[in-house]
């Protein structure tokens, strides 16, 4: 899975933050050699089962590496490439290959990452970053903060989720950034799903917004 996947979506899921930092190797997060409907919506919120249907082609409910090699599947994983949840996806950390990212590694692509956040990512306590943990919200909430290099945000997403949910919505922005308007908020909701994610929190435009209210 890991080599005859890359170069299916290696260029087929990049952002404008985040060229070639996603891998076909991504959609897999079990590490089982099949991606199904579900991490696929870890990596692309909104992926829509219609969508996965189509490009199922044997009906196994799974995407095989000659499903996810076809032109079709490129054409229709390519309208979600602006949806993305995770800017770095483990293999473009992961770079001794083994499928798990060490606290060295993570340090690499998130530098002043601090050993107290990455024990909390460590979920099972085995020194290592599995895809499941990498990818839950709790460890997106404190890696994405610490893309670009840039400096810990002034305010962060957890002291602005009340409900400990890993996500805030338009009444908890607005207690930290009271100026804030809703016509901004939907800016900031770039998938529309009317709750704001960590890489929705922590990009750019978002900060520049916040940072006017």
């Amino acid at each position: 899975m890991q080599r005859f996947l890359t170069t299916a979506l290696a260029g087929l899921m990049m952002t404008a933050t985040a060229a070639s930092a996603m891998q076909a190797t991504d959609l897999d997060i079990n590490g089982d050699g099949f991606a199904t409907i579900g991490e696929v919506r870890t990596i692309l919120p909104g992926f829509n089962s219609f969508d996965f249907r189509e490009i199922d082609s044997n009906d196994d409910g799974r995407l095989s590496a000659n499903e996810l090699q076809s032109p079709d599947t490129r054409g229709v994983v390519s309208r979600y490439e602006n949806r993305m949840a995770i800017v770095h996806g483990l293999s473009d950390i992961d770079a001794n290959g083994d499928r798990f990212a060490s606290k060295e590694e993570l340090i690499e692509v998130y530098p002043g990452l601090l050993d107290s956040e990455f024990r909390q990512i460590d979920i099972n306590r085995d020194n290592r970053i599995s895809a499941n943990e990498l990818y839950a919200p709790r460890a997106q909430a404190f890696v994405t903060r610490y893309e670009g290099n840039s400096d810990r945000m002034l305010v962060t997403i957890m002291q602005v989720d009340t409900n400990d949910d890993f996500f805030v919505t338009f009444d908890e922005l607005s207690q930290s950034f009271p100026g804030l308007t809703y016509v901004e908020f939907e800016m900031v909701d770039s998938n529309g799903d009317r709750r704001v994610a960590s890489n929705e929190f922590y990009d750019p435009d978002a900060q520049a917004i916040f940072a006017r209210n």
